[in-house]
């Protein structure tokens, strides 16, 4: 089961990643991130109608404390493919997103089985195939860079979500995105770009991003709550394949052969999971 929601995750995230770049074009990655942040910290509330919860200190914190990685871990995400190629940020970052929750989880004494293994060592190189794309300018160190700072924020926000308390139910992401939004708006002042976007014909996308969001952020949740960290990391840490074949089925992009490969090495890494 928390398999299938980290699946289930990656799918809507994948989902809004895609929706977000689409508004990206015309509009800033800063208003974008704060959007999506001020419409899943607006829903939120129905969270806590889906699952009995429980306030908690140390809860709380685990949710602040994502809340804070997650929207910095975007925006370096987004600044990284403002400065450099996307084919050089995204492979990185996502293979540090796997990483990170991977080896805390086996430093805490988390063991996987062979096949359970095996599928988290080909999600992470499916993931490589998947998003990496050749051409484009800019520096690669700083690519390089902010794709591994972008990364690693990123697992440490999921392994600030695995470490909350089941009894807390979906009360952390709420945290979370109420945080993620307090931090980029208190950045206003040092970003032109609207504090959210309210008005045009990209706001409905841009509010969009933020229900999957959200939503995808909530199977997380659940997913932790049901299965472990490292297999459910990984397999969420593929809504950047989700994102390409959105790409190649909407927008008419060109797949190569190895991002072809990358796909299918997914699917079978997830199906490895399972069986581990």
């Amino acid at each position: 089961m928390g398999l299938l929601l980290g699946v289930f995750a990656a799918i809507l995230l994948g989902v809004s990643d895609f929706l977000a770049a689409r508004v990206g074009r015309r509009e800033s990655f800063f208003s974008v991130c704060r959007t999506n942040m001020a419409v899943s910290s607006l829903l939120g509330p129905i969270l806590l109608l889906i699952k009995p919860w429980h306030w908690a200190l140390r809860d709380v914190g685990f949710g602040a404390l994502s809340g804070v990685s997650m929207s910095l871990g975007l925006l370096l995400l987004y600044r990284g493919y403002s400065v450099s190629r996307i084919g050089v940020v995204a492979p990185v970052s996502s293979v540090m997103l796997a990483a990170v929750p991977v080896v805390y989880a086996m430093s805490s004494g988390e063991r996987p089985g062979l096949a359970a293994a095996l599928g988290m060592a080909l999600g992470v190189c499916a993931l490589v195939l998947t998003t990496w794309q050749p051409g484009g300018v800019g520096s690669t160190s700083q690519g390089l860079v902010l794709g591994l700072i972008s990364g690693a924020l990123f697992g440490v926000a999921f392994i600030c979500m695995d470490a909350a308390s089941d009894a807390a139910g979906l009360l952390p992401v709420l945290i979370q995105r109420v945080v993620g939004f307090t931090l980029l708006a208190s950045m206003q002042p040092f970003e032109r770009s609207k504090l959210i976007i309210v008005a045009g014909a990209q706001r409905y996308i841009a509010w969009a991003t933020g229900v999957f969001a959200m939503t995808a952020l909530a199977s997380l949740q659940l997913g932790y709550e049901f299965g472990s960290a490292g297999p459910v990391s990984v397999a969420v840490s593929q809504f950047a394949t989700a994102a390409v074949v959105l790409s190649v089925v909407f927008n008419h992009e060109r797949m190569r052969w190895w991002q072809t490969c990358g796909v299918g090495a997914s699917a079978v890494g997830v199906a490895l999971l399972a069986l581990g």
